[in-house]
């Protein structure tokens, strides 16, 4: 098994730290390889602030596609130098150069559609809340347009801790999410799983009617919502005792696999973050369904919300 994973740099430190704790995270596993790719912009196409390199927009003149050359070489070295500190091997990278690039965002997804690579690993940028909102960022335009592809937003420091979560939204994801999961950790050493599925709030068939209701009335109601919860939990155990057998056949042992399901507190992006950060879990693995097209972001889905919020650690949007 070959699971190439294309890694996007910036050469920006917050990108090569990113790096760094992919390249930590599977330098003792031989079935993963890592694509290095760098998009070298077009200077008309940079945010105020985000000129690093000097590198200048490209037209016909070969000198300058030169310089871009050189600068982007450089920014992919840089990288290589970084992942080689952490203990990758230089034999499972390779690196591509992409020059005079509009669109990174498309230009990433391009990339790893030619290969046929199915997962794509960004740094979270250091812009802030309000730039995130209102320009967008390029982990977040490959996250919305990967399709069926996974995406790892990787946030560092990320916590060393060992563990992954798996925050299962949707009773059928949890069939590619274990899949995801066991395919790229699985096999990892002193890795620790949590399949967490968040019971939702009641739905509005079960709210009340507009009038009080009497003791039959309100007898048959607790007896309906309590059907309805029960008949939810068992559905996400059976799946849960599943993805648990996954990742049992894979090799993990049955005391670092363990299922929890709760009941929604603050809500589910809420209670999934609380949850995150008390736990410092290293891998966060949670579905892509409800990213919609032409969304906006930070607006709706609990994709979107983890996204650009989950903290020191690896964040896998999953299709």
């Amino acid at each position: 098994m070959d699971n190439k994973i294309l890694v996007a740099v910036d050469g920006s430190e917050r990108c090569n730290a990113s790096a760094a704790a992919i390249g930590r995270l599977f330098k003792n596993s031989p079935d993963h390889r890592l694509l290095l790719l760098h998009c070298v912009q077009r200077l008309a196409g940079l945010y105020p602030g985000e000129i690093v390199n000097p590198i200048f927009e490209a037209k016909d003149s070969d000198p300058i596609l030169d310089n871009q050359k050189r600068a982007g070489e450089e920014v992919l070295q840089r990288s290589v130098r970084v992942l080689l500190d952490s203990g990758f091997p230089k034999d499972r990278l390779e690196l591509k150069l992409k020059l005079n690039s509009d669109d990174p965002a498309h230009d990433i997804l391009t990339e790893a559609e030619a290969q046929n690579i199915r997962t794509i690993a960004l740094g979270r940028r250091g812009l802030n809340k309000v730039q995130n909102l209102l320009l967008g960022s390029v982990s977040s335009k490959v996250a919305l347009e990967s399709h069926d592809k996974a995406v790892w937003i990787v946030d560092t420091p990320v916590s060393p801790s060992g563990g992954v979560l798996v925050a299962v939204e949707g009773i059928p994801e949890c069939h590619a999410l274990t899949h995801h999961t066991s395919e790229f950790f699985a096999t990892l050493p002193d890795m620790r799983f949590t399949f967490l599925n968040l019971i939702p709030s009641r739905p509005p068939t079960f709210w009340d009617d507009g009038h009080i209701l009497n003791d039959a009335e309100q007898v048959e109601r607790y007896t309906r919502i309590e059907k309805w919860k029960f008949d939810w939990v068992e559905q996400v155990r059976e799946f849960m005792e599943e993805g648990r057998e996954f990742l049992l056949h894979k090799g993990v042992v049955s005391d670092s696999i363990h299922t929890r399901i709760e009941e929604t507190k603050e809500g589910i992006s809420r209670d999934l973050l609380n949850d995150i950060a008390d736990n410092q879990y290293q891998i966060v693995v949670i579905g892509k369904k409800s990213f919609k097209k032409r969304a906006p972001f930070l607006i709706g889905s609990h994709a979107n919300k983890l996204l650009h919020h989950v903290k020191q650690s690896i964040l896998c949007v999953v299709g």
